[in-house]
């Protein structure tokens, strides 16, 4: 378990560098891509169950670009998304753990609500969220 741990801890830290890298130009495509928390402090920590989430369009999976959204313990793969106004709508194929992902074993679908309340702010699912620096750890 100890591995598994580490390679989850590993995937996230990965992910939250390609999306707060990225030019903001780049990374801006919809305004809910980016890292998210609901708390600036979850923001800074990257390991176990925090409310952590990024969303991306276009995040490297194997080379390939994917659009997803990442938690702890949920690796959500985009399958639809519809938008109207400020909120969008997400159809996922979610797996608990990577290697699920990896066999295409063990998925669930997900529909996600996401609603827009300004550059900053996002509710996931009725939940307040707040857009994480762009620099881990920068002070605004």
């Amino acid at each position: 378990m100890r591995g598994l741990d580490a390679a989850r801890r590993s995937l996230a830290a990965a992910l939250l560098a390609s999306v707060l890298l990225l030019p903001t130009s780049l990374r801006a495509a919809e305004p809910y891509e980016g890292a998210w928390a609901r708390t600036a402090k979850e923001c800074k920590e990257q390991d176990g169950a925090t409310s952590l989430t990024i969303i991306g369009l276009d995040i490297k999976i194997d080379g390939k670009p994917r659009a997803m959204v990442e938690q702890y313990e949920n690796h959500c793969f985009i399958d639809k998304k519809s938008t109207v106004g400020n909120d969008t709508t997400l159809n996922t194929t979610c797996y608990e753990f990577w290697d699920d992902f990896k066999k295409k074993v063990s998925s669930r679908k997900v529909t996600t609500r996401l609603s827009v309340v300004s550059k900053d702010a996002l509710k996931i699912d009725g939940k307040s969220y707040l857009r994480c620096p762009e620099k881990p750890g920068k002070k605004s």
